[in-house]
């Protein structure tokens, strides 16, 4: 117990030495709390000894607080003083705000006086000036103090109503205010500007009845700032449009006059339906380009769409009349309906119908047509442009104007006339052609006859004639119309019967030619030009379609327009591919009836021994006993005609033949028996007949002969193991099967059988 009262009491403070003391019943505890309290006194001594030990610093500490109070209570007598010395000069500083704020206001009043009389003095100048100007009849300069003092009577303002009325006119009867510091002014202003506005309305009548131009436009632009917007815009816009209508009367009247002579082919050459639209669209064009900044500026935006609305509608209603009194002169439903008949009787160009003079009056009026559908595309683009910029101007009522264009009379008269003129453009094709396909005729030095050039720029013109419309509809009509008559009409005209071709096979001594003698009379001369006309007809209907492509960048501006007419043009390159299989099947039957005549040459290979010991091997090498003759009988039957074909034509005959040779010479070559020495002897062969036959054409002829040079490069092996170190070899286009390649190595009479059967391939 004892020592757990020590160990209680280690560390207690005096006053729990105290509390403890009062609970001891033993001397043990006794004991051991004497010696707590004998340990916490040595504690407590040096603490105060500690604290004695400080009692200098601190007297030292307390000795200069003395001495600094006086000197807080300097610095709290400066600051009290700094306190009272600044209120003062913030009481002082919002007084000189006060004051500074009371000027700013009197100062932004005397400068809005200052103005004011400013404005008031400028404005008793433009009255005196306005006086002026009327007394000298200088109305423009009348007009423009008018505008000014407009703008200086609202900018002085005053009592009542005059200043609430900015931006206003003082034109009107109430427009000055009782208060107003310019009412007098006003009133006098007012008062000349209603004698103005009757003067120029005046002058503006009577230079309209005189047609003086210059004049009109000067009051015009007067008399929107004189108040007359509406009256002035109504007025002016009257005047264009007499103008116009004017100049469309009197030249409608002289189309009448043209018109009412009996008919005859002089009188029918002189009524000029495309002068009379020109000149109409013209006036209308000329009037607008003239007039469009004036009545922009006078009138605004909106008042230059509503002009160009009312010349539109004078402009449209002539259009319409001229273009109707066009297809009822012309009589353009009769000449569609004739037409129609004709091409679907086959007698479009038969007859009277076809005759040359009737023929070049159908096509004065097929071009009369155009044009004046060339003439509306023209008039309908420049105002789409037009109404654009008022749009982009500004102008609310532009859109609605260039949304209504497509459904307006004139354009649904175009589309009838763009409708009679693709009936008409067709039935002139059907017509000439056939005119073409009547006089055709061969043509001394030329590859062709004369159908080909003649229809081809027969076609070519009638296809930029549609194309100068502009209209993609019709351009697409046209180009099918093309088109079809390339497929049916002129090619039925080429064909002819294969029999035709056989007398360009053979050789002039087979034949019996003189080519010194040959002529356009010919019958050679003409079946090569009938196999010549296949092959230039593809190429013109190539050139055709480019030519044409080229023409649809420049005449359509929107991509969907131009890919609807490059779509019709792509079935150009269809008919085109067509002609060249037509010339390519016909140089093909002309090989084979050329056949025949190399046949006994290339048949010598049948006789002929390939199993061949070396003194056959070597009298093989010393003469040839077949391919220099195949070779001069080749160079004979081709030799002559290739003056008279084109190269492709004469290309395309060569490689037929020379294909038809290769297969015969395989088939023969199939029959035989080779040794190694006979496979040598074979391939010599074949290469000598490569290098021979190359100098007739331009294009290789190695793929004609690939199959034989693969026969005698197997042939030459030596064994027939080593086909497989060539197998399978992407450096060689194998021609020949497994089957093939088999078939081929069982010819060596040195292979066995067994072991070429089992070659993997």
């Amino acid at each position: 117990m004892a020592m757990e009262s020590t160990a209680q009491g280690a560390g207690m403070s005096p006053l729990e030495l105290l509390q403890q003391a009062e609970r001891v019943t033993g001397v043990r505890e006794a004991s051991a709390l004497l010696s707590e309290a004998i340990l916490c006194e040595r504690k407590v001594d040096a603490h105060l000894n500690e604290l004695l030990s400080k009692r200098t610093t601190v007297e030292i500490g307390v000795a200069n607080l003395k001495d600094s109070l006086g000197l807080l209570g300097l610095m709290q007598q400066h600051a009290e003083t700094i306190a009272q010395q600044t209120k003062q000069a913030s009481t002082l500083a919002d007084e000189v705000s006060r004051r500074v704020r009371e000027l700013d206001a009197s100062q932004v009043r005397v400068s809005e006086s200052m103005r004011r009389l400013e404005s008031i003095a400028e404005a008793e100048r433009c009255v005196e000036e306005l006086k002026d100007a009327m007394a000298t009849s200088e109305y423009d300069r009348a007009a423009e103090r008018i505008q000014d003092f407009t703008q200086l009577y609202f900018a002085v303002g005053g009592g009542g109503d005059g200043g609430s009325r900015k931006g206003g006119s003082i034109l009107a009867e109430d427009a000055a205010g009782a208060s107003h510091a310019l009412r007098d002014s006003a009133a006098v202003v007012r008062e000349t500007a209603r004698s103005l506005r009757e003067i120029v309305l005046e002058k503006f009548e009577r230079a309209a009845r005189e047609r003086d131009h210059e004049q009109v436009k000067r009051f015009a632009a007067i008399l929107g700032p004189i108040g007359l917007v509406e009256s002035g815009l109504a007025a002016f816009t009257k005047y264009l449009v007499g103008l116009v209508s004017s100049r469309a009367t009197a030249d409608y009247d002289e189309l009448l006059s043209e018109i009412s002579v009996p008919r005859g082919a002089s009188s029918e050459g002189r009524v000029d339906f495309h002068k009379c639209l020109t000149n109409l669209f013209r006036d209308v064009a000329e009037a607008v380009e003239a007039n469009r900044d004036l009545i922009a500026e006078a009138y605004g935006a909106d008042g230059f769409v509503g002009v160009l609305a009312a010349l539109h509608g004078e402009c449209e209603q002539r259009a319409t009349q001229i273009l109707r009194k066009h297809i009822e002169f012309r009589q353009l439903a009769r000449l569609a309906e004739d037409a129609g008949a004709g091409d679907n009787n086959g007698a479009g160009a038969g007859g009277e119908g076809g005759s040359a003079s009737r023929v070049k009056d159908f096509e004065r009026t097929v071009d009369e047509v155009v044009m004046l559908c060339v003439r509306c595309e023209e008039y309908n683009s420049l105002l789409v442009d037009v109404l654009d910029q008022a749009r982009a101007s500004g102008s609310s009522a532009a859109e609605s104007k260039i949304a209504s264009l497509p459904s307006s009379p004139l354009n649904c008269c175009v589309r009838e006339l763009n409708a009679y003129y693709t009936s008409l453009e067709d039935a002139y094709m059907a017509r000439t052609i056939a005119m073409a396909v009547e006089m055709d005729e061969c043509v001394e030095g030329s590859m062709t006859s004369s159908l080909v050039e003649d229809a081809f720029f027969l076609l070519q013109k009638c296809s930029r004639r549609g194309m100068a419309t502009g209209n993609v509809q019709c351009v697409c009509s046209v180009l099918s119309n093309v088109n079809n008559h390339l497929c049916n009409a002129y090619l039925a005209a080429l064909r002819h019967d294969n029999s035709v071709y056989d007398c360009l096979a053979g050789t002039p001594e087979d034949l019996q030619l003189d080519l010194s003698a040959l002529d356009n009379t010919s019958p050679q001369c003409k079946a090569a030009q009938a196999l010549n006309n296949f092959d230039v007809s593809a190429e013109y209907i190539k050139k055709l379609k480019q030519d044409l492509d080229a023409h649809t960048f420049e005449v359509f501006r929107l991509a969907e327009n131009r890919n609807r007419v490059q779509s019709c043009l792509s079935d150009m390159i269809r008919t085109s591919q067509e002609f060249e299989k037509i010339a390519a099947s016909t140089a093909d039957h002309v090989a084979l009836r050329l056949m025949p005549r190399l046949k006994p040459s290339v048949d010598v290979v049948q006789a002929l021994s390939f199993d061949l010991s070396d003194a056959g091997y070597a009298s093989r090498e010393a003469e040839d006993p077949w391919l220099s003759d195949f070779l001069s009988k080749l160079e004979d039957a081709l030799g002559w005609v290739q003056p008279l074909l084109t190269a492709q034509n004469y290309e395309h005959l060569v490689h037929s033949v020379l294909g038809q040779v290769a297969k015969r010479l395989e088939a023969l070559l199939l029959q035989k028996r080779f040794n190694q020495l006979g496979g040598l002897v074979l391939e010599k062969d074949v290469r000598n007949i490569v290098a021979c036959t190359s100098a007739l054409t331009q294009r290789t002829v190695r793929d004609k002969f690939a199959r034989l040079s693969q026969m005698a490069t197997l042939l030459n092996l030596e064994t027939p193991a080593e086909v497989l170190d060539y197998w399978g070899d992407d450096a060689m286009m194998w021609r020949l099967t497994p089957f093939e390649v088999k078939r081929v190595l069982k010819l060596r009479t040195e292979f066995d059988l067994a072991a070429v059967d089992a070659l993997p391939l």
